[in-house]
């Protein structure tokens, strides 16, 4: 850990009653939907999104560690109040404990009545804190705990963090790395791939659930923008090229940006997402950075389908029986890949009247098996 990061740790230790401390809005576990709202909706949230309940039953069985500080700052609109920065989810579970008003709105409610009766937390109990004067000060700790350390944040809650030092901050994209402990180009991915989520709520033709997605499974736009093929595609720079502030999807690629939050997250016109799994990314490059290939993506919104196109097509202009006899295997074990990925989304009525397909599949996987076996 770097000497700035001691530093922001240092703090000023104390102990505070529960009753004090309050959920920062501005966590990057919240969506900014939440601020604003109160507590009780910041802790019903953070249940459920954080899974605060298991820190809830650690606190109960074990009684609540006291070497793991929480990092607060006062809260400016209430005298005695602290903004809690870096522990959240301790205090929404401590919060569940210790006041019936919040864990009556939670899931599972009942089960925290339980785990609150067995607990002796409440608001006038004293908790372990480590009290800083703004963010600006805690910054560089919070930052290396949840984007390098072992407490790591997942990828929109980090690129939110970035875009906090960089956009609320002034930092440069340089100068947040050196606060967060990481490098520049992972830093600078971080907050062109949540820019460009930005640049796509404000863009006619991706429909909002396809948005709500996004922030659900940014990890898949993660592993597109780091794919070259779909990066170009967008046109979107390398991390090295960013310039914070500025779309990074320039305004006539717009139609591009439309395509591909719905091949990652479904269209407006209600076609699913093409990819059910980030290791298909690959594929759906692979296609991407061929004109055919691509055409057959726009024509089909289907990978095994515009796969096929690709594979006919090589096939035409090939003699080599045994290369095209290569590819179309190849192809056929990608779709029953996709196959297998639907078939578990379906209830077990409902791969019933599936049985006599798969059963003709699987006579024909034995006979295809059984040519090649023959021939050794």
């Amino acid at each position: 850990m770097n000497a700035d990061v001691l530093t922001a740790a240092a703090g000023n230790a104390s102990h505070v009653t529960l009753s004090r401390l309050r959920l920062d809005e501005q966590n990057p576990r919240l969506p900014e939907r939440f601020h604003g709202r109160s507590q009780v909706d910041l802790a019903a949230f953070l249940v459920d999104d954080a899974d605060a309940i298991q820190i809830a039953e650690s606190i109960v069985d074990n009684g609540y560690f006291t070497g793991e500080h929480l990092v607060v700052m006062p809260d400016g609109r209430e005298p005695a109040a602290l903004v809690v920065l870096e522990g959240n989810r301790r205090l929404t579970a401590l919060l569940g404990l210790a006041d019936p008003a919040v864990r009556r709105i939670f899931a599972k409610a009942h089960v925290w009545d339980v785990l609150a009766e067995a607990s002796e937390v409440n608001l006038n109990s004293l908790i372990p804190v480590v009290i800083v004067a703004d963010r600006e000060e805690a910054a560089p700790m919070i930052g290396f705990r949840h984007f390098t350390g072992i407490k790591k944040w997942r990828p929109f809650e980090q690129a939110r963090y970035v875009r906090y030092l960089v956009d609320d901050r002034g930092l440069s994209i340089k100068e947040a790395a050196r606060t967060m402990g990481s490098s520049s180009v992972k830093v600078g991915n971080a907050y062109r791939n949540l820019a460009i989520l930005e640049q796509a709520r404000t863009t006619a033709g991706i429909p909002p659930r396809a948005l709500e997605t996004a922030e659900e499974e940014f990890s898949l736009l993660t592993v597109a923008m780091a794919n070259g093929a779909l990066r170009k595609h967008l046109h979107a720079p390398l991390a090295s090229q960013l310039r914070p502030g500025t779309p990074p999807v320039p305004e006539d690629r717009t139609a591009e940006l439309v395509e591909v939050f719905g091949w990652i997250y479904g269209a407006e016109d209600g076609r699913p997402a093409l990819i059910q799994d980030s290791r298909q990314m690959g594929a759906l490059a692979e296609l991407v950075e061929t004109p055919l290939g691509l055409n057959a993506v726009r024509q089909t919104h289907d990978l095994a389908a515009a796969r096929e196109v690709v594979n006919d097509d090589a096939d035409r202009k090939s003699s080599d029986q045994a290369s095209i006899a290569s590819r179309h295997l190849a192809s056929t074990l990608r779709v029953l890949e996709m196959l297998e990925q639907r078939l578990t989304a379906l209830d077990p009525t409902e791969l019933v009247p599936l049985q006599d397909g798969s059963r003709a599949l699987l006579v024909q996987a034995q006979r295809i098996y059984g040519m090649t076996e023959a021939a050794k």
